[in-house]
């Protein structure tokens, strides 16, 4: 019987660490007022630009050992998706009797953030605690911050104080909605779920109860008619955060609401519109269930032209995370419908800038699950050379073609010694990223990676290194038998001392794997298959392609 690879592959990742191309970290001094003008970019820039948007701020913390930093995402993509992710630390003075601030407890601090673009995306965080996260701000703003922890309360005042208060009531809304819901679960059969043990009478009993409920729904079956009524209701008071968000109408200048506007419900039907290709189209395909895939095939069509409504008159409104999500997940929705290539239907279907942003979002996700071959860049540079993202495409073009090397990193080994990748070069080299924690990757090691280096992979000469990116070592050696083995190399790689090399290489969602020929230089930057077998057969195929003779003298 074939394994299916739907938790490693089809379904989500564990996530771990931001999404970039490239991350920045300084030190600002340490000084009542910063001024961030050293970020990539601003060199030579005006003074008014080196200025930009202010944030002043209070804080009440009695966790005063956890430090405020301030993080920074400029150029946006796509969902998660920006072209620098700047954070910084942010010092903290104490107030004066003549600067108003009278309680010893508060601690206050004072920002410049020079914005590259028409707005960025800002979030506020308090060790690994967020206080505001992914909060637009524009240039020239100005806004006060009262973070009290002890009685945990944020409030806002200043020239933009409505603007920060519109995004907080729709983010309060949101999370408002989400808690009220029913959890929803997706199931391939949800009889053969509540049979197991008890689990028909636990839901049932959680019927009389005041609380959170579940919903379970099936792949192609109700949970397609479930998405389907969301993504074709135009009651747009439905969508979570709407009703908050016409509160602001008349304390909003024009253009921000409609841009507020834009990216709530763009953002909502991108959400489920991705749901129902993923989960209703794509599961049912993989599972074989062909009636269930066809079905969900041919609702696509009437979905497309309602979205695309949708679509023209949020791009009339500006780019914004929600219009770009939305744009990229019809193009992908539409793909399942036509023979044409992916970067061919966006160049026909988009103008500048949303092409450009659109065709690199997409390698952008694209590099973290497959191998482009060369054939496919050519046609990408087709599109992005002499486009305003030309360096960004040579940048990930550069780090993503195979036969290169990889960047130098430090890696630990159990005693402790520190070991590099160099120490490991006279056979191919199969390196496995995880951490402790992580359920995909756990099932990962122990239903394709073990058994296949196992049964072949020893005999091929191959050498499988597990590296945890665990900040604990304790917790990575504790839990060795869960997610790796003693038989292997077990390494670690802090995610802290290596944030901008897993960043570098998009290693953001685990399990990764990464496979190197006997000189070190990469054969295939992810690892893949439909099914155990075809997992396999790419790994020995891909290393036949640089020793043939020797592997088919060990076969």
């Amino acid at each position: 019987m074939k394994k299916h690879l739907f938790t490693c592959f089809l379904a989500s990742l564990c996530l771990y660490g931001s999404t970039t191309i490239a991350q920045v970290a300084d030190s600002p001094p340490e000084t009542d007022l910063v001024d961030y003008s050293g970020i990539p970019g601003q060199e030579g820039a005006s003074p008014s630009a080196r200025l930009g948007a202010l944030i002043y701020g209070e804080l009440i913390n009695p966790d005063s050992l956890a430090p405020l930093s301030l993080e920074l995402r400029q150029g946006l993509l796509a969902k998660g998706l920006f072209l620098s992710d700047s954070a910084f630390q942010v010092p903290l003075s104490h107030g004066t009797f003549f600067d108003g601030v009278l309680d010893p407890r508060v601690q206050k601090f004072q920002v410049h953030i020079p914005l590259q673009e028409d707005f960025a995306l800002i979030e506020l965080k308090i060790g690994q605690r967020s206080i505001l996260k992914d909060f637009l701000i524009y240039p020239a703003d100005s806004i006060k911050v009262g973070i009290d922890l002890q009685e945990f309360k944020v409030v806002f005042a200043g020239p933009q104080k409505m603007w920060f208060e519109a995004q907080y009531a729709i983010k309060r809304a949101q999370a408002s909605a989400q808690f009220e819901g029913p959890r929803v679960l997706l199931e391939i059969n949800r009889e053969a779920l509540l049979d197991q043990q008890d689990y028909r009478q636990q839901v049932a009993s959680q019927e009389s109860v005041f609380g959170s409920r579940i919903a379970i729904y099936e792949f192609g079956k109700d949970g397609l008619d479930h998405e389907l009524s969301l993504l074709m209701d135009s009651t747009l008071s439905s969508i979570p955060g709407w009703a908050a968000l016409q509160e602001f109408r008349s304390s909003l200048p024009q253009e921000r609401f409609h841009m507020l506007q834009s990216q709530l419900t763009a953002a909502y039907y991108a959400e489920h519109l991705a749901t129902f290709k993923q989960y209703h189209h794509g599961m049912p395909l993989a599972l074989g269930d062909t009636t269930a895939a066809t079905h969900a095939r041919e609702l696509i069509p009437m979905i497309l032209e309602k979205l695309d409504l949708e679509l023209t008159e949020s791009l009339t409104k500006g780019l914004n995370s929600g219009t770009i999500d939305l744009a990229r997940e019809w193009i992908y929705s539409k793909k399942i419908l036509s023979p044409e290539p992916l970067e061919q239907l966006i160049a026909d279907k988009y103008m500048s800038p949303i092409r450009e942003k659109l065709l690199l979002s997409i390698l952008l996700k694209k590099v973290e699950t497959a191998n482009i071959p060369p054939s496919e860049w050519q046609r990408y540079a087709e599109h992005l050379i002499a486009s305003p993202l030309e360096k960004e495409f040579n940048t990930l073009k550069s780090t993503f073609e195979t036969n290169t090397y990889l960047s130098p990193a430090k890696f630990y080994s159990l005693a402790g010694n520190e070991l590099s990748l160099k120490d490991f070069f006279g056979k191919p080299v199969l390196l496995y990223f995880y951490y402790s924690g992580c359920t995909h990757s756990a099932n990962y090691f122990r239903n394709y990676l073990q058994p296949f280096y196992q049964n072949q992979g020893m005999d091929l000469g191959l050498q499988v290194i597990a590296v945890s990116v665990d900040l604990d070592t304790d917790l990575w050696k504790s839990q060795l038998s869960t997610y790796s083995s003693t038989a292997i190399i077990n390494l670690n790689l802090p995610g802290d001392e290596a944030s901008d090399w897993l960043s570098h290489y998009r290693i953001t969602g685990f399990p990764r794997s990464m496979l190197l020929d006997r000189e070190g230089k990469v054969l295939s930057y992810t690892l893949d298959g439909r099914d155990f077998s075809e997992y396999s057969a790419n790994i020995v195929s891909l290393l036949d392609s640089v020793q043939p003779v020797e592997n088919q003298m060990n076969h």
